[in-house]
C-alpha cells in the first residue's frame, strides 16, 4: 500500500502522508549515488560564495549572537551551533548563483536542505548513508511543496525561502530519526514560518542569500523542538489557514502525495537542474542562445543592430527593470548576460565583478538588447525554460536561435568530470586545484562521506 493510500484512510492529509515518507521512505542505493552529485555541487557554491561580503557579514552576527562548537561553518576557521552554521552556509551557497534549480517547483533545493543537513549532521554523528538518505528525502518533500504551491506563489514569494523550510525540516526530521507524529509536528511548525519576498530585487538587496539561510536554520529548529514535544498544526500544508491557501492562487495539494511512496523507485532529486553559468537560472536559455549565435560560423558580433529575446512569463518577475548596478544586480538583468555572453563566450563568476559591470562595450551592447514575454514559451513552462533569440543584422538579414532546455537540466548530459572541475573552479583560491579534485573524487565514489568526514577533509584542504 503507498503512503497516499494509507493517509485517506487514516485521514491525516497531505502534511500527514509526507511526515509518513520522512519517517519511513527506503531511499534506492542509486538516489544516493544521485544525491552525492548535489552534495558535491552544493558544497562547491558553499566554499565559494564563503569569502563573498554578504556571508562575511553573516558570520560576524553569527559570532555575536555564539553558539555551541556543534558544527563547522565552511570555508572559515569557526564552529557553531548547528541552526546557525546552517545559516552560514545555506547563504555562502545561494550568493554566487551557482546552486542546483529545480524547474517544476522554481525551487534551489540544495542551499537549505543540505545546509541543515550536513549541520546537523555533524552535530549528531550521523553516517554517510544516513546523510544522503536525508538530503534526498529533504529534496521530494520540498519540491513537492514547492510544485503544490502553483505559478502564482513565485509572483510574490521566493520558493527556496517558503518550500526551502519544509525541504530543510524533512531533512532534519530524517536526521533526527524523529517518527511520522513528532515529524509531522516539524512540517508543522516549519509551515508557520516559512517567509521569503521579491521585493529585495528592487534595491539589489541582500536578502535572496537571508531566503535559504533562514529555511536551513528553522528547519533544524523545528525538528529540534519537535524532538523535545513541541506541535505544530497538523495540515500546515493542506488547512484552511495553512501554506496553500495562504500563498497561492492556484495550488495543486494533488502534487504533495502523486505518485508518493516508502518504496518509489522514481525520485524528485533525480530531475533537478545543475547552474552552468553564474547568473539567475531564467537568463540561462538566453545565454545560451546567445552563446550559439556566437559559434556560428562567420558571425560577427560587429554587425549586431539590435537584439530581441522572447522568454517565459514568469521569467519577467525577476528580470523586468533590474539593471547592472551591482555584481550581483547583474546576474539579474538578462541584457547584460546575453551581452556578456556574446562579447567573451562565457557566463562565468569573472563577468560579474565591479569592472566587468562598468564595461562600455558590454553596456552599449546591452543597450540594444530588449526581452518580452512570449505566450506560447509560457505555455511550455515550467516544464521547460525556453527562450528565442532573435538577432537583427545591420545587412538586414535576422539570425535566431531557439533554446528550449539550458544547459544542465537532467538530460543535458553533465558528467561526474563536470562537476568535479566545477568544483575545482568554484574552490579555486580557497583549495589547490589538484586537492580539489582529490575531494571531488572521493565525495563521488566509494563509501559515503559523514557530514564530519566532509568537514574535516575540507578544513584540512583549506589549511594547506
Amino acid at each position: 500500500m503507498t503512503t497516499t493510500e494509507r493517509s485517506t484512510s487514516t485521514g491525516t492529509g497531505e502534511t500527514g502522508a509526507l511526515a509518513e515518507f520522512v519517517a519511513h521512505a527506503t531511499v534506492p542505493a542509486t538516489v544516493r549515488d544521485t544525491t552525492r552529485r548535489y552534495v558535491l555541487d552544493w558544497l562547491g557554491s558553499a566554499l565559494g560564495g564563503s569569502v563573498m561580503h554578504p556571508p562575511s557579514v553573516v558570520r560576524e552576527v553569527i559570532e555575536e549572537l555564539g553558539g555551541r562548537r556543534q558544527a563547522t561553518v565552511l570555508g572559515a576557521p569557526m564552529r557553531t551551533s548547528a541552526p546557525l552554521a546552517a545559516l552560514a552556509n545555506a547563504a555562502a551557497s545561494h550568493v554566487l548563483e551557482m546552486d542546483d534549480l529545480d524547474r517544476g517547483s522554481v525551487y534551489h533545493p540544495a542551499a537549505p536542505t543540505i545546509a541543515a543537513a550536513l549541520a546537523l549532521g555533524e552535530s549528531e554523528g550521523v553516517q554517510g548513508d544516513a546523510f544522503l538518505d536525508a538530503v534526498a528525502v529533504g529534496y521530494e518533500v520540498g519540491i513537492r511543496v514547492g510544485e503544490a504551491l502553483g505559478e502564482t506563489h513565485y509572483d510574490f514569494w521566493h520558493t527556496t525561502g517558503t518550500a526551502g523550510t519544509l525541504g530543510a525540516t524533512a531533512a532534519s526530521a530524517r536526521l533526527l530519526g524523529l517518527d511520522e507524529r513528532a515529524t509531522q509536528h516539524a512540517l508543522g511548525s516549519a509551515g508557520t514560518m516559512t517567509a521569503g519576498l521579491w521585493e529585495f530585487l528592487a534595491d539589489g538587496a541582500m536578502s535572496k542569500q537571508l531566503h535559504p539561510a533562514k529555511a536551513a536554520h528553522d528547519g533544524i529548529l523545528a525538528a529540534l523542538l519537535a524532538r523535545r514535544g513541541f506541535t505544530g498544526a497538523s495540515k500546515i500544508l493542506e488547512g484552511p489557514k495553512g501554506l496553500l491557501a495562504a500563498m497561492s492562487d492556484d495550488a495543486r495539494p494533488e502534487v504533495l502525495t502523486d505518485g508518493l511512496s516508502l518504496e518509489q523507485q522514481r525520485w524528485r532529486i533525480e530531475d533537478v537542474s545543475y547552474k552552468i553559468h553564474a547568473s539567475c537560472r531564467h537568463t540561462h536559455p538566453a545565454v545560451d542562445a546567445a552563446l550559439a549565435l556566437r559559434s556560428r560560423e562567420g558571425f560577427d558580433l560587429a554587425q549586431v543592430e539590435r537584439i530581441h529575446v522572447r522568454v517565459y512569463r514568469a521569467a519577467l518577475g525577476l528580470l523586468e527593470g533590474v539593471e547592472p548596478t551591482s555584481p550581483y544586480a547583474a546576474k539579474f538583468s538578462l541584457p547584460f548576460c546575453v551581452a556578456a555572453a556574446l562579447r567573451f563566450g562565457d557566463l562565468g563568476l569573472t563577468r560579474f565583478s565591479d569592472d566587468t559591470i562598468e564595461d562600455a562595450e558590454t553596456l552599449a551592447l546591452a543597450d540594444r538588447i530588449t526581452f518580452a514575454a512570449d505566450p506560447a514559451l509560457s505555455a511550455l513552462y515550467p516544464a521547460r525554460w525556453p527562450s528565442i533569440l532573435e538577432a537583427t543584422l545591420t545587412t538586414g538579414e535576422t539570425l535566431v536561435e531557439r533554446i528550449d532546455q539550458p544547459r544542465g537540466d537532467p538530460d543535458t548530459g553533465v558528467t561526474d568530470a563536470d562537476l568535479v572541475e566545477k568544483f575545482v573552479l568554484l574552490t579555486g583560491g580557497l583549495i589547490e586545484p589538484a586537492r580539489a579534485r582529490e575531494i571531488g573524487a572521493g565525495l563521488l565514489d566509494g563509501p559515503a562521506w559523514s557530514p564530519a568526514r566532509i568537514t574535516e577533509r575540507i578544513a584540512e584542504a583549506l589549511t594547506r
